[in-house]
């Protein structure tokens, strides 16, 4: 399929065009979703004693399952952790033991040899100096000399504490003195740093205190900190910060991660967690206006909803491969749109939500209609009719609008075209009426709650009543022996929605931002031609076949119409009109005199006298609408 305005080939179920996002025929009736972020939820992983990074999810997942992840991952973490802690506190205890033995050889005797093991021999000066419990297993040797009482008190302890060192026998030497207070030194430094508080603590272990608690819990037990021990562990604690920075560095701007997200701005950075603003060069893998995953590489607008895919911008929150455990949980403010992991990190890119409602005190239309039978055929009847149908009530300061608005071009050379189209605007008026505004108000004074219409019911509503229209100028024609038949298009407003209907070849356009959109696609031969790259989109205006269409009312039993919504704004000016006005006045000129005018009666009439004064060669009808 060939975009009518630029002429781009487009796939066949596309909707917008991929190049410029203007509308595309479409042939069934369909109503898009609303633009919401799909989110598959991540599936359930089994618990594993190490963690596979390559497991980790690379699918969308809600904000609580991401944050369900983390927290597993962590627990997962740190029960290894204690795990490894537990074998390095067996071997410190096979370690004091065999220290022990050491120390309590007769210093008249030469060391005695050590049980022949697989482990190497260990150099006093390496061993820790924590004295825990002897064990009753253990064979007791003779000791040359009596402990100290503060020693023997410390033995003697049910639970293992820190002691300074003992006194060295008279036969150690001053080096192997020096080398054990040294030991000691550094490894009361190390367990000030290594005891940070955990965010869980499984039961049966005891749980590390702060740096103040270790130090309390050191001067109960009689053990002295100086200030070289105060230093050594603010050392150790920038060391620990220092190599966490270095394990996980900020990206530089201009860095393009996952080969699609280029990062424009770092919002901030911490141990844990990096925030930046990224760009999505990638979009139509994932459409940020309708979620749609139906668009290919190179595409530039939404196929769906026509929104632009290139450059969106999105937050990219950043966690190392070993999260700290005592890091608070993350809360996310919009919606994540994609997760991944690369190089060891985990990435979550976040869509921020919409701005608050665009309409804070509710939708306000302003809408006037008129028709003119033109220059050239000002004798004839004019076989235009529109409708302008519009319930806006006021509750609580805020305005619910309620509207609809159409225009049937009656088929110029057939029998009765007026007829025609005054009976599609009457059985749309009344069946609108009592459906669409008649019935919540019956609702409400019988005191039943009244339903917000979904957009379902709305959709269906809307095809139902141009069948009934349809259906009725049919059976006109098998009766009279009559051709008559009509185009129609239009729209029906509800609340800060707009559902834009087209059966033939007449046109509803929308002024955006100063800009104007050919919101339908022509059921015309000379549409067809545009839409396959035969003919140039100009030549709609000369061709000798555009009168020719093949949709219309009362034509055949069954009428296809195109349906689709459209997300209001606050500005817009939303206008449908015959084909007597836009073969007139091409759309440079409409959006000149849509932006310009002051207000919709004003506009209508200058877009008919300018069709007018460029030929009026058919009849003129023009329905516009103001939303505030």
């Amino acid at each position: 399929m060939f975009c009518p305005s630029c002429n781009a080939p487009n796939r066949d179920d596309a909707k917008f065009c991929k190049k410029c996002g203007q509308p595309l025929h479409v042939e069934a009736t369909k109503i898009p979703e609303a633009a919401v972020v799909s989110q598959v939820s991540a599936p359930t992983q089994g618990q594993t004693d190490v963690e596979d990074i390559s497991s980790a999810p690379t699918q969308i997942i809600s904000p609580q399952q991401m944050v369900e992840y983390h927290n597993r991952r962590w627990q997962q973490e740190l029960e290894r952790e204690q795990a490894s802690k537990q074998q390095a506190a067996q071997n410190q205890d096979q370690a004091v033991n065999n220290q022990q033995v050491v120390q309590t050889q007769p210093p008249t005797s030469a060391p005695a040899e050590p049980p022949a093991t697989n482990e190497p021999a260990q150099d006093i000066a390496d061993l820790p100096t924590v004295i825990i419990n002897q064990p009753t297993d253990a064979e007791p040797v003779p000791s040359p000399q009596p402990a100290p009482a503060e020693t023997a008190a410390a033995i003697q302890a049910d639970e293992p504490a820190p002691i300074p060192p003992q006194p060295a026998p008279e036969a150690a030497s001053p080096d192997v003195h020096a080398q054990e207070t040294t030991a000691e030194t550094a490894e009361v430094a190390e367990a000030a740093a290594s005891d940070a508080p955990a965010a869980q603590t499984p039961a049966g272990e005891v749980p590390s205190g702060s740096t103040a608690q270790t130090r309390e819990e050191m001067e109960d037990e009689g053990v002295t900190q100086t200030p070289s021990d105060e230093l050594d562990e603010a050392q150790s604690s920038q060391d620990a910060q220092a190599t966490a920075s270095a394990d996980f560095p900020v990206l530089a701007v201009g860095t393009t991660v996952h080969e699609r997200y280029e990062i424009t701005q770092v919002i901030s950075e911490s141990t844990d967690q990096h925030v930046y603003s990224v760009t999505d060069h990638q979009g139509y893998q994932h459409c940020w206006n309708c979620g749609s995953e139906q668009n290919s590489e190179g595409d530039e607008f939404c196929i769906d909803c026509g929104a632009e895919l290139q450059n969106a911008v999105y937050t990219m929150h950043e966690y190392p491969a070993a999260k700290s455990s005592d890091s608070d949980a993350d809360t996310f403010h919009g919606t994540i749109v994609n997760t991944f992991v690369e190089q060891g990190r985990t990435y979550a890119v976040e869509q921020a939500h919409a701005a608050g409602n665009a309409f804070p005190n509710g939708v306000h239309l302003l809408a006037a209609s008129d028709s003119d039978a033109g220059d050239v055929r000002r004798s004839e009847p004019n076989e235009d009719s529109t409708l302008a149908l519009v319930l806006q009530r006021v509750h609580e300061s805020q305005a619910f609008p309620v509207g609809v608005f159409i225009v049937a071009d009656g088929l110029g050379g057939h029998d009765n075209g007026q007829e025609a189209s005054r009976m599609a605007i009457n059985i749309i008026a009344e069946r609108m009426v009592r459906d669409l505004l008649a019935a919540p108000l019956a609702s409400e004074k019988a005191g039943e709650t009244v339903e917000e219409a979904s957009e379902d019911s709305l959709a269906t509503l809307l095809q139902s009543t141009i069948e009934d229209a349809n259906s009725a100028i049919c059976q006109v024609n098998q009766r009279d022996k009559t051709d008559m038949g009509s185009t129609i298009t239009g729209f029906m407003v509800v609340g800060d929605f707009a559902y834009i209907l087209n059966v033939g070849d007449s046109r509803t356009y929308m002024v955006r931002a100063g800009q104007i959109y050919q919101l339908t696609t022509d059921h015309s031969l000379v549409g067809q031609l545009v839409a396959g790259g035969l003919i140039q989109p100009d030549d709609v205006y000369t061709h000798p076949q555009r009168s020719q269409i093949f949709r219309s009312l009362g034509d055949k039993p069954n009428v296809q119409v195109d349906i689709f919504k459209q997300q209001l704004h606050p500005g817009d000016i939303l206008l449908s009109c015959s084909d007597g006005l836009w073969e007139m006045v091409r759309n440079p000129q409409i959006e000149s005199i849509l932006n310009n005018a002051p207000d919709p009666q004003t506009a209508c009439t200058q877009l008919l006298e300018t069709a007018n004064t460029n030929g009026g060669e058919d009849n003129v009808s023009a329905v516009v609408v103001f939303v505030h």
